[in-house]
């Protein structure tokens, strides 16, 4: 039967405005910013990491481990939209924790073995994006090299942090994780951070051969939803001997090439160590929650 003409304009129309309200794909170019507020909760295994806690069952040989310290430096915040674009994040500056699109996440408290850094604590990233439809989070650990090697005594926060600084040289520790396993009284350290970096000239560093950054990306991950990113201490620690250390070396791993304490440490960072390539798919230390 055919419609009259009046009816046959009615379903289209009709049908474009169900098209128009049911498509998820369109690039919500005039919705407002979107405020995010991305948390991150540290774990040990499937517990809480604190300052001033004993963890038991930890590393290859199921040591126990006290925390003395876990911040880290992250830039490059992007979300990726339904597209598969990334869209940056512009973080919001707050004078302590966030400053020219780096982020300091800071989990220790001053409680406890943690006598090295502050009462204060930040665990999120803040900050706007345009508003559209978004499906997972990217970030890169670490500093980007202009920024790595600078004078921390004169830096602006977050970036004025000693204890999170080694030299002009190697720049600042991208992550330090440190505890206190029994077989090493005086601390297994974590301090990632660029090594093997060239000069032209004091305190003039023109290149790293190790950079030691990595990307994370965590999937299926909503930025406006209640939860956030675990980092998994345990995960990080499963292939290591917390109660040895390699001799001649600092305790724990300092990111030096010929410590082969790094090695696993490195693997589940997704990093290459020595001859290993970097392999990010096995990243463990960062999940979804």
């Amino acid at each position: 039967m055919k419609l009259p003409l009046g009816s046959t304009l009615l379903l289209a129309l009709t049908s474009l405005a169900f098209t128009a309200c049911g498509d998820d794909g369109h690039d919500h170019t005039d919705d407002p910013p979107l405020n995010v507020a991305i948390p991150f909760k540290p774990l040990v295994g499937s517990q809480p990491f604190a300052c001033g806690q004993t963890y038991t069952g930890v590393g290859a040989t199921g040591t126990s481990y006290e925390p003395k310290d876990l911040r880290l430096y992250v830039h490059n915040v992007r979300l990726i939209n339904h597209s598969g674009e990334e869209v940056l994040v512009a973080l919001t500056e707050d004078g302590a924790w966030q400053k020219d699109g780096v982020v300091l996440l800071d989990f220790e408290d001053k409680t406890g073995l943690c006598t090295n850094g502050t009462q204060a604590t930040n665990h999120r990233i803040v900050g706007t994006v345009p508003g559209n439809h978004y499906v997972a989070l990217r970030f890169t650990v670490g500093l980007p090299f202009e920024k790595n090697h600078q004078d921390a005594s004169t830096a602006s926060a977050p970036l004025n942090v000693s204890t999170l600084f080694w030299s002009w040289t190697g720049g600042y520790k991208f992550i330090r994780l440190d505890g206190r396993p029994p077989g090493l009284p005086n601390g297994h350290n974590l301090h990632l951070g660029s090594t093997e970096c060239q000069t032209s000239g004091p305190n003039q560093v023109t290149s790293c051969q190790r950079g030691n950054r990595f990307d994370v990306e965590v999937a299926n991950f909503d930025p406006t939803g209640p939860l956030g990113v675990v980092l998994d201490v345990a995960a990080l620690f499963a292939g290591s001997n917390l109660d040895t250390n390699q001799a001649q070396t600092a305790p724990g791993c300092m990111s030096e090439g010929a410590d082969t304490d790094c090695a696993p440490l490195f693997e589940r960072l997704g990093l290459g160590f020595g001859n290993a390539q970097a392999n990010p798919g096995a990243q463990v230390f960062f999940r979804k929650e």
